[in-house]
């Protein structure tokens, strides 16, 4: 009989991405890393695994094969790739229920500054006063749920980009240019590193309406924009300071998120053309913005 089992393990940092290679051999549908302790990853390298010196590594199997072969195909895996990790006697049987409706269900609308956003088959009356912008969770970061995104959005609420181009870099899920597109942007420009995040970008822009150019590294040289918004991570922030500043147009806007409290004046400092405006924080997160002046 099919049934959803979990196996969960504790790995050394070290062990962990060799880890994930070898269940996803052994034909697990789904694995997930948690931190087995307190020790706080702020910023993961780009395109790297959240590792903490001592992870909790679950995975799940939705197969026919008994627990004990799932258990033995995997030791035999560990054992041919060196890797000294104690496996559980059994796994954990999970309840069998339509997991893809149950996490469908899971995402409910959100107000968002000026902005309701909701999944496109959500059919909740819509508030009057608000902009609507459909957003499906899936391919790439993005929902309206974490405060560096929110800060965005309330920026776009009260600096409506009617008739600007706009460049979201690192686009993720798209909800910021989106949203730009949902307030009458002239033109939405999706940058990001992952193709995926395009592929997302271009569903969900599609889910509203709109048309959004996505380019990948390599295609973005030349143009510049009237407002960059980029809510990655402080250090690429500061990193690509260069390249966010020349995708500005003179007398342009650019808005800065994804950086702590604490990291707002190394980022600043890293845009020297800009006069910037007050600190906006919320949740222990600053967002940055300020208008090109050289």
């Amino acid at each position: 009989m099919t049934q959803l089992r979990q196996l969960t393990v504790l790995a050394a940092g070290t062990q962990v991405e060799l880890l994930e290679e070898l269940l996803f051999l052994a034909d697990a549908q789904a694995v997930t890393l948690v931190d087995n302790s307190d020790t706080p990853i702020l910023e993961p390298p780009v395109g790297g695994h959240p590792v903490w010196p001592q992870t909790q590594v679950n995975a799940l199997f939705y197969d026919e094969r008994p627990p004990s072969q799932i258990l033995k195909d995997l030791a035999i895996y560990l054992r041919r790739a060196n890797i000294l990790i104690e496996l559980p006697n059994e796994l954990a049987s999970l309840p069998n229920q339509d997991w893809v409706k149950a996490s469908l269900d899971s995402f409910k609308p959100i107000k968002v500054a000026s902005f309701w956003i909701k999944p496109s088959w959500n059919d909740d009356p819509i508030p009057e006063d608000l902009t609507l912008l459909n957003l499906d969770p899936g391919l790439a970061f993005g929902t309206g749920m974490h405060p560096t995104t929110q800060l965005c959005l309330d920026w776009l609420s009260a600096h409506p980009p009617s008739e600007r181009t706009i460049m979201d870099f690192g686009c993720g899920s798209g909800i910021l240019g989106i949203a730009a597109g949902c307030l009458g942007a002239s033109q939405v420009t999706g940058y990001d590193i992952d193709p995926q995040a395009l592929i997302a970008t271009k569903q969900n822009a599609g889910l509203n309406h709109l048309a959004v150019e996505t380019l990948l590294p390599n295609q973005i040289a030349g143009s510049t924009y009237d407002v960059v918004i980029a809510n990655i991570l402080a250090n690429p922030l500061i990193e690509l300071a260069s390249t966010l500043s020349e995708l500005t147009r003179r007398s342009g806007k650019i808005v800065l998120a994804g950086l702590l409290d604490e990291q707002a004046d190394q980022v600043r400092a890293a845009y020297p053309a800009f006069a910037f405006d007050s600190d906006v924080s919320k949740e222990g997160w600053t967002r940055l913005s300020g208008t090109k002046v050289e």
